[in-house]
């Protein structure tokens, strides 16, 4: 009876040692997940070790601070190239908030117009003075958007073709039920858009007025399809294959994408804090230039 009871003891041992060493939220010790100072990356700042650990194990989800710093450096590398492949910019998670929220007033208000203004947060995103390497969309081609399913918890990619008037919809776990949720969430920036683009003479054509029907949603077919909560890492790499224009592989390596998102993100992170480097968007806004007459 002992030995059966010492066995008992010592299995229950390795299977709690197992459970806390995939627990994904107890992987540093205390007090050893900081990073002082924190790191630097323009639209946010990371100041924990385990940004990273969810950004390279397979398995986690992204949250809004992973999508808004990858999808900054996304538009940066289009802003900044020599010669971009694709003319485009990208919005960020405060975007998909602010339109699903007016979206949702419009709707409320039996489709109010009026709360269609150039004064709107919205505006100022398709001006390209809401983000840091923000481009005005008149002067881009496709534009990006970061969609979460909130009922499914879970991440899609909008793709918006402004001379075609369609939007794309990237899903990586693609069923009936899912990819209908997914196009539902497309609807207000669908509905929306046309209206704020029909604010800016720049979106109109031979002096024509721009056309208020809502946007054609279309699903992109034969996507590689996730396995587990790796939702966030597909819609990054849906964006970045569309900008350099390659195919998106029907078998998708999610643990290689990780690797070297979280890698290129560590070493640029420390060259800045090594070299002291600060791009011109991301270095601290100067103080006023004092009068010395």
């Amino acid at each position: 009876m002992f030995i059966v009871n010492l066995f008992s003891v010592v299995l229950h041992t390795i299977v709690v040692t197992v459970l806390l060493l995939h627990d994904k939220e107890k992987v540093y010790l205390k007090g050893k997940d900081k990073i002082v100072p924190p790191f630097r990356f323009g639209v946010e700042d990371v100041a924990t070790k385990m940004w990273f650990h969810k950004l390279a194990y397979p398995g986690q989800c992204l949250t809004n601070s992973h999508l808004d710093i990858i999808f900054y450096y996304l538009r940066k590398k289009g802003k900044y190239a020599k010669e971009p492949k694709v003319k485009f910019t990208t919005t960020d998670c405060l975007f998909f908030k602010t339109i699903h929220a007016l979206y949702e007033k419009f709707i409320a208000q039996k489709k109010n117009l009026s709360l269609i203004t150039a004064q709107h947060a919205i505006a100022d995103y398709i001006r390209g003075r809401k983000m840091l390497c923000g481009s005005p969309w008149h002067l881009c081609d496709h534009v990006f958007f970061i969609i979460h399913m909130e009922t499914e918890s879970h991440w899609i990619l909008g793709r918006l073709n402004i001379e075609e008037r369609r939007m794309y919809m990237y899903n990586s776990l693609s069923t009936a039920m899912k990819d209908s949720a997914a196009i539902k969430a497309c609807q207000p920036f669908a509905v929306l858009l046309p209206h704020f683009f029909a604010l800016f003479d720049e979106f109109k054509k031979e002096n024509k007025p721009v056309c208020l029907d809502p946007f054609e949603v279309v699903k992109v077919d034969g996507l590689p399809q996730q396995t587990s909560n790796d939702c966030g890492c597909f819609v990054a790499s849906f964006a970045e294959y569309f900008i350099d224009m390659k195919l998106i592989p029907p078998i998708f390596d999610v643990e290689k994408h990780r690797d070297r998102l979280a890698v290129l993100f560590y070493k640029y992170a420390r060259m800045k804090e090594v070299e002291f480097i600060d791009s011109e968007d991301e270095a601290p806004p100067k103080g006023p230039k004092k009068n010395l007459s």
